[in-house]
């Protein structure tokens, strides 16, 4: 393989890298949560309690200290509820998603960080709770 052959195959590659990277990143979702008072209905839904690492149907969460992630074997997820302390935090995705990171129970004012996770509650695909508002 000529120089030029091998700077051309390295250059196309680090294309190829750069947009596959780019479209892994731009599949990444987020949206600011909504806090509710009291601990909204998980009835219909996806429940998780306790909250630990692991694959619970179609969803599977990675627990970080007071966070979290989420991705799905497909599966669209529309809501979620966190619960924590003496209230919720309600993530919608309009539209649907299948991963997001860093979601968390609401804020302590005592200390400035998230309550410690109860329990989770998911919207996917079949599985539907009520509008927590």
């Amino acid at each position: 393989m000529t120089r030029l052959s091998r700077t051309l195959v390295l250059g196309l590659m680090t294309v190829v890298l750069a947009l596959f990277g780019a479209t892994l990143s731009a599949s990444a979702t987020s949206t600011e949560p909504i806090q509710i008072s009291g601990n909204p209905s998980c009835e219909g839904g996806l429940k998780i309690d306790p909250v630990v690492s692991g694959t619970y149907g179609p969803v599977t969460i990675v627990v970080t200290g007071s966070s979290f992630s989420f991705t799905t074997d497909g599966s669209l997820v529309s809501d979620v509820i966190v619960k924590g302390g003496p209230n919720a935090n309600w993530y919608h995705y309009d539209p649907a998603v299948t991963a997001d990171s860093g979601l968390t129970a609401p804020i302590n004012p005592n200390n400035g960080r998230p309550y410690g996770l109860s329990h989770l509650c998911f919207s996917v695909d079949d599985k539907k709770f009520p509008d927590p508002k």
